[in-house]
């Protein structure tokens, strides 16, 4: 995924938090990188490490594309709708757009290929590893 981050929050035993945009919506994350030192105004492709998802928090809408999104509560919990492209065991593969593809471990429910999948997390349950810079088009 493209993240621009927009804030930089430092928090206890020096753990970043970063709050910004992707294609589909506003994100926060914990800053992962030793290699990358976050810098407001500046987007970056990343990767997520995300905990396994549990089935209570989890909606699923059965072979519906709808619109995803990221979003961001008051709370600061993170909410991530996208499509559901494989299913292995305990395993999912989920797109959020056409750059942007995730895979993670769920459990407890029964999710199906297509299915839109809707779930929330806590921005420190989210670990933001960015592995570029994004070069501006000349």
């Amino acid at each position: 995924m493209k993240l621009l981050v927009e804030d930089i929050t430092k928090e206890l035993n020096n753990i970043l938090i970063v709050r910004g945009q992707t294609g589909i919506g506003a994100f926060m994350g914990t800053w992962m990188s030793r290699e990358f030192e976050p810098e407001i105004g500046k987007a970056y492709y990343c990767e997520l490490s995300l905990p396994e998802i549990r089935g209570e928090q989890m909606s699923i809408k059965r072979y519906q594309d709808m619109p995803t999104y990221t979003d961001i509560d008051i709370n600061g919990m993170v909410t991530f709708k996208g499509i559901c492209h494989a299913v292995e065991e305990s395993s999912m593969v989920v797109s959020f757009s056409y750059d942007w593809i995730e895979a993670f471990e769920f459990s407890g429910v029964d999710l199906r290929m297509y299915d839109t999948v809707k779930f929330s997390l806590r921005k420190e349950e989210i670990g933001i590893y960015p592995y570029d810079v994004v070069k501006e088009e000349i």
